[in-house]
């Protein structure tokens, strides 16, 4: 009986360690440990910066000064840098002016670094920045999430649905924690157990064009890294995956291999009501 429970532990434990492993061809090691827990997060994270992981895959383009593009690249992933007497922070959500420091148009998707599949869209906004930051030049960044099999299988994403209520933000506090409380009990609907926290959100940005915008929440940002690059909105650097509409977060490929989840405007009644 007891050779029985050892047989039976030591199965449970080989199972535990299948599943934590990604669902790519090749070998892979995540380093997702059962110890290293992220705060907040419904998925299992390292500690060491250098993440050891499958493949690194890319996610879009961002849109920030060159300050920024050095700090990022320097250390290797993506966190909030530090921000000199003259300068604002680039990389919590909001709108992009001389008093307050933005990654995205505005934080209609929540709070976190945003990212784009339209390197031009990327442009107009380092461009922004570089100007509200005095002594920067423009850079767009290619982010890449450093393991494709974390950022495909673990990471929870949803697509908001538009015309909802979900997708917008306001310099009224009230009303700006209504839009992120709304948004949290969607996610809380369509991907049960997840935590909206850390949770990766999409929507489209150019409603015409189709153009779509994600944000990475802050709790996971470590999780990805940029390459930067002086960009004259024409042609991309050797090496740089090609931008919208080749490569569109609606497309129906990206959803599916990136397992978003699809929009449901029942919930984001439910959600809003």
């Amino acid at each position: 009986m007891f050779k029985l429970a050892l047989a039976f532990v030591s199965l449970v434990f080989t199972l535990q360690d299948v599943a934590c492993r990604p669902f790519v061809e090749a070998p892979a090691d995540l380093v997702v440990r059962g110890t290293d827990v992220l705060s907040g997060l419904g998925l299992r994270e390292v500690q060491d910066e250098n993440i050891e992981a499958d493949a690194a895959e890319f996610i879009g383009f961002h849109g920030t000064n060159s300050q920024t593009a050095t700090f990022w690249e320097k250390q290797g992933f993506i966190s909030k840098p530090p921000s000199p007497d003259n300068s604002v922070w680039d990389y919590i959500g909001g709108l992009i002016t001389g008093t307050g420091g933005s990654s995205g148009a505005d934080a209609e998707l929540g709070p976190g670094l945003y990212v784009t599949d339209d390197p031009h869209i990327a442009l107009a906004f380092a461009n922004n920045n570089a100007q509200v930051n005095k002594g920067t030049t423009p850079k767009v960044c290619a982010i890449s999430a450093k393991s494709s099999g974390n950022w495909r299988v673990i990471v929870n994403k949803v697509f908001l649905p538009e015309n909802t209520g979900l997708i917008g933000d306001s310099s009224d506090a009230t009303r700006k924690a209504k839009f992120e409380n709304a948004r949290t009990k969607y996610i809380n609907i369509v991907r049960p157990g997840a935590q909206a926290s850390s949770t990766v959100r999409f929507s489209l940005l150019d409603r015409n064009a189709k153009t779509g915008q994600l944000v990475l929440p802050n709790p996971i940002t470590q999780l990805f890294s940029a390459k930067c690059f002086t960009y004259d909105g024409k042609t991309l650097p050797s090496g740089v995956h090609s931008g919208f509409p080749a490569f569109s977060y609606n497309s129906n490929t990206v959803r599916s291999q990136w397992k978003i989840t699809p929009e449901n405007t029942d919930a984001a009644k439910v959600a809003t009501s």
